[in-house]
């Protein structure tokens, strides 16, 4: 079996080399939208809305779960901005 394991330095640095800074979290004003700890749009769940805005806001808030746990951000940790 492969090991994809990564550690959580390896996946801040790599956030950090492409100038994205961790923690990642949902957009206060556009759904499904993932911004960086400055503000910077990440990522947007659903550009073609296919899917309901509930579904693309539940997606996106679970990569944004998903990339903070491996980075080892712990939810009571995070402070943005």
């Amino acid at each position: 079996m492969v090991d994809f394991s990564i550690s959580p330095l390896a996946v801040l640095s790599a956030f950090a080399d492409r100038q994205v800074k961790l923690p990642l979290r949902l957009s206060d004003n556009d759904v499904g939208v993932i911004l960086d700890d400055l503000g910077a749009d990440v990522i947007t769940i659903d550009v073609n809305s296919y899917r309901s805005d509930a579904d693309a806001e539940a997606i996106a808030a679970l990569l944004v779960n998903a990339v903070n746990h491996v980075a080892g951000l712990k939810p009571w940790e995070i402070s943005h901005g």
